[in-house]
């Protein structure tokens, strides 16, 4: 459960979701994230993404000229959904995206070294970075679990 719920459309800070136990153990795992935005024309663009998990937020990496860029700035809330091979079992989030650009090449690291081997992680970066990148946080304002399956790990 959240620590605290506030509107997004109060424009206030939203403060660090709690996650359990149980859902950072299954966020530990490198599964695909899948998240939408909204675009222009109101319909939700989905798009699967990796992602780490920090401090009660989810953060994914994307070129600043992507769809799902262009609809944050105009849009901040989020959907995702993260799960794995079990077709019951799985989270789906709702939430606020905030972007960070200026020094972000630590964090894209610590997202891309949970899915390839060390050996193939700087020839990755640098081709990464070769045009404008920028890293998206989620603030998730509701978490719920899908299926129930949660208890067989």
């Amino acid at each position: 459960m959240p620590s605290k719920r506030i509107s997004p459309a109060a424009g206030a800070l939203i403060a660090p979701y709690a996650f359990d136990a149980e859902t950072l153990r299954f966020l530990d795992r490198p599964l695909l994230m899948r998240m939408a935005t909204l675009g222009s024309d109101g319909y939700p663009q989905v798009t699967p993404v990796w992602y780490l998990h920090e401090n009660g937020s989810l953060f994914a990496s994307t070129e600043r000229d992507r769809i799902k860029y262009r609809n944050i700035m105009r849009d901040p809330r989020v959907g995702a959904s993260i799960d794995d091979d079990h077709p019951y079992r799985g989270i789906s989030v709702k939430g606020i995206a905030q972007v960070h650009s200026g020094d972000i090449v630590a964090l894209v690291r610590r997202i891309v070294v949970r899915y390839i081997a060390a050996d193939e992680l700087d020839a990755l970066m640098g081709w990464l970075f070769k045009g404008p990148r920028v890293v998206i946080e989620i603030k998730p304002i509701s978490v719920v679990k899908i299926g129930a399956e949660w208890h067989n790990d």
